[in-house]
């Protein structure tokens, strides 16, 4: 019989929701969401250059709350858009520079978080979780 107890969609769900939660504390003292973060970081590791579209499938989001979150960033000064000469429709992002400062100023704070999270839990055990998570995620898009 179906147990929610042990349904592992469920399990993941609440501790994604509980970690998401959990960091976007941490970070409220800089004035910025868990949602941002994770966009500088993928904007800044990509070599401070990347497409709406790209980034929109790094953060697994649909291309309109992407460009809802790159509209705020913009106004908080953390990016700016450029458009492509060959594709007009191609908007190309990058951080400026008040946005490489609060990236790289929150790194810390987010390497901090992680550690904490996974404090007391062996490389091992991780490896563990990650290998079975992938697995799960690869048998739910056969």
């Amino acid at each position: 019989m179906f147990n929610f107890d042990d349904c592992f969609a469920l399990i993941t769900s609440r501790s994604a929701k509980i970690f998401a939660a959990a960091l976007e504390k941490e970070l409220k003292p800089y004035n910025v969401t868990r949602a941002q973060w994770i966009a500088m970081f993928y904007i800044y590791n990509s070599n401070n250059y990347i497409t709406q579209r790209q980034l929109a499938n790094k953060v697994s989001s649909k291309e309109p709350t992407v460009v809802r979150l790159i509209q705020k960033m913009e106004l908080d000064g953390l990016l700016f858009r450029t458009g492509s000469e060959e594709d007009k429709r191609i908007k190309y992002i990058s951080l400026t520079e008040k946005g490489i400062k609060t990236c790289m100023e929150l790194e810390p704070v987010v390497a901090k978080f992680k550690n904490d999270v996974v404090a007391d839990i062996s490389e091992k055990d991780l490896q563990t979780l990650t290998d079975v998570l992938d697995k799960m995620i690869r048998n739910t898009t056969k």
